[in-house]
């Protein structure tokens, strides 16, 4: 998978945001990595994050990742070169694509859930990530990770806000929607 990876610059880069967030979770990391000099390439550094904000983080990237490799099943279809048996199992890559991002949307729905959980305890750290999320992708200009802040991010938001508005969240904001 590196080796695959190295030729797709954003799963590259969400590999480089996993190692990232595991190098946050050791506590002696944490103060070594908050002094340092800003990941090249970037000009913030990723913002802390609890450790079952990470752990939604990552199963977050875990998700576009699959989103991602069953993408590029589905594009195969549809190229002019793709053999007859492949272009065939379009359908069956189509319904892999769908399941994939439903599973990514419902991984941003529980990072979004967390956020909101942090701000009524008072801490920002899950928002700060977003931002910090969003502004790098746009600062790498990578469609990958845009892509994933507009089929993710945005479409969990929007279940949140659809479940506000019916009252979900009134009886208990931190086991409602997961």
């Amino acid at each position: 998978m590196t080796n695959i990876n190295h030729n797709r610059p954003t799963l590259r880069l969400l590999d480089n945001y996993k190692r990232e967030l595991r190098s946050l979770s050791d506590s002696d990391k944490i103060s070594k990595v908050a002094t340092e000099e800003p990941t090249r390439g970037r000009k913030k550094r990723m913002p802390d994050v609890s450790p079952s904000a990470q752990r939604i983080i990552l199963s977050m990237f875990d998700a576009a990742d699959r989103y991602y490799q069953s993408f590029s099943k589905f594009l195969q279809t549809l190229s002019p070169e793709a053999e007859k048996s492949i272009r065939k199992k379009g359908t069956a890559f189509r319904r892999e694509l769908d399941h994939a991002q439903a599973e990514l949307i419902d991984e941003c729905v529980k990072l979004v859930v967390e956020a909101l959980r942090e701000k009524i305890e008072g801490k920002n750290g899950v928002m700060e990530w977003l931002i910090w999320f969003q502004d790098d992708a746009q600062n790498t200009n990578d469609s990958g990770l845009l892509n994933i802040l507009e089929i993710g991010v945005r479409p969990a938001f929007k279940k949140i806000e659809v479940a506000i508005d019916e009252g979900v969240f009134r009886q208990n904001p931190s086991t409602a929607g997961c």
